[in-house]
């Protein structure tokens, strides 16, 4: 039986945000003062698509921050604290509410901050490493790959500047120490949330290893050149014995694939399947016959492909900016891969004993069921309301 009060939320939700913008999630009545009033009222700049949603309705896909950004407004609303949200993209939504709290995951806060009362704390919620290091990074792959072809290709992936870091009274969210290195020179703590997965899978045990040591998966989001899809195919067109398997929503970047056509579409050993669905039969066929992920990514926080992989028993052959935890035992990349280091990786797995692969796809996939959950994100984040917010 679906809660009444859900349903209202859901479809007053479609009004408000197709005519301003704005949804909202009230207050838990259970944890509202002995009057009866909330506590306050917090701003999330983020995504307001998981609030227009009635209870049997699914979210559009599978990324991971439509879960996430609806359950730190119920772990508020559970603080009686009832939250206000507008996506991170509406530059035009100006604040007019005595709001506590404000958590932005771009570049709101300077704008925002002018509107907010003084007394607002601001939060900013780490989802990629600093703009500048994010920039950066893709011109260096960009760089590198004009110089090894002799074609400039354009930026996918390119972020606005942003002074969110300097402003923030409080900085949380996804990385490592390589990603949180790159927020080393404002000098502030920064809380670590696990990113959430959407999908579990149980342990491949009749996987046979000693082929899958063959096969290995490259997907991620847009990018390419970023996320080193370039430097994979470069590899494994020089590798015909080894398999590559590439998932993602590559065909967006139509300079790309009109570079590397030849490599996406005449070479016998790579295989394109565009965007996949993670839930769906394609993928659980792919994560059977595969034993690796190949990811040499140049900038993220925290990889939810990745993860998804880990939890389907890939193991992880990324580079650290790839945002994983470093005990997770992944096989780490160099931090500037060329693809003569990504061929040497892929032969060095390959050449693996079965039995050495399997115990780490073990390790890897317990890692990720143990780590990378949407309850360990919803301990994490309850910790950091409590803990650092003092709610």
């Amino acid at each position: 039986m679906y809660n009444p009060s859900e349903i209202f939320w859901a479809y007053r939700n479609k009004i408000t945000n197709k005519l301003w913008g704005m949804v909202h999630m009230p207050a838990r009545s259970t944890i509202r003062h002995a009057h009866g009033r909330q506590k306050g009222i917090i701003l999330i700049s983020y995504i307001t698509e998981p609030f227009t949603l009635a209870p049997w309705e699914k979210f559009s896909n599978f990324h991971t921050m439509y879960w996430e950004c609806r359950e730190i407004a119920r772990l508020f609303a559970e603080k009686g604290y009832a939250s206000d949200i507008v996506s991170a993209e509406n530059l035009s939504f100006v604040p007019t509410k005595p709001y506590a709290f404000c958590i932005d995951v771009e570049d709101g806060l300077l704008r925002l901050s002018k509107h907010l009362p003084a007394n607002c704390k601001k939060i900013f919620r780490i989802l990629n490493p600093h703009w500048k290091a994010y920039n950066d990074a893709e011109q260096l792959r960009l760089d590198w790959l004009e110089k090894r072809r002799g074609v400039r290709l354009l930026p996918h992936r390119t972020r606005r500047p942003s002074q969110n870091a300097e402003l923030a009274d409080f900085l949380e969210g996804f990385g490592n120490k390589a990603v949180f290195g790159t927020f080393r020179q404002f000098n502030k703590p920064i809380f670590f949330v696990p990113i959430s997965a959407v999908i579990h899978f149980d342990f491949p045990e009749k996987k046979d290893f000693a082929a899958a040591a063959e096969h290995f998966m490259w997907i991620g989001g847009g990018g390419a050149v970023l996320k080193g899809l370039d430097l994979c195919l470069e590899a494994f067109a020089k590798t015909p014995d080894l398999h590559l398997h590439v998932c993602g929503p590559i065909y967006g970047e139509k300079d790309f694939t009109d570079e590397y056509k030849k490599e996406l579409e005449q070479t016998p050993n790579i295989h394109v399947y565009g965007r996949i669905d993670v839930g769906g039969e394609q993928f659980a066929k792919l994560i059977e016959t595969c034993g690796a992920v190949i990811y040499p990514s140049g900038g993220e926080g925290t990889s939810g492909a990745i993860v998804q992989a880990m939890h389907a028993g890939l193991v992880p052959i990324i580079t650290h900016i790839t945002g994983i935890q470093e005990d997770a035992g992944y096989i780490q990349l160099d931090d500037n891969p060329t693809p003569e280091s990504m061929v040497q990786a892929a032969r060095d797995f390959s050449n693996m004993p079965p039995d050495e692969i399997r115990d780490l796809s073990k390790k890897i996939w317990g890692y990720a069921r143990k780590t990378y959950t949407r309850e360990e994100f919803s301990k994490a984040y309850r910790r950091f309301i409590e803990d650092v917010l003092k709610l």
